[in-house]
């Protein structure tokens, strides 16, 4: 499905990570889960800043939105592109 949702982020990709630009500058992230595992990560290199959560929760990308947005301001993630809905949109 085509969507011009993330156009404001130049949402793409670059082998193996997501590339998005943002207030931030540019930003790469990098996502996974397994059964019983799940992580993400993402960079911000002109800010000097990261976050990488890891959880052996099934559930947990549910909160990684709310999390980023608390511990470094990340509201810049594309969570509904992810398929990464917040628990409190559910």
């Amino acid at each position: 499905m085509q969507t011009n949702e993330n156009d404001s982020i130049a949402l793409s990709y670059g082998l193996g990570w997501g590339l998005l630009k943002t207030p931030y500058g540019e930003g790469c992230f990098k996502e996974g889960h397994g059964e019983g595992f799940q992580h993400y990560s993402i960079l911000f290199p002109e800010k000097h800043m990261g976050i990488l959560l890891m959880s052996n929760s099934d559930n947990a990308e549910s909160i990684f939105k709310e999390v980023l947005q608390l511990s470094i301001g990340d509201s810049f993630t594309p969570w509904f592109w992810e398929d990464y809905i917040p628990y409190n949109m559910k």
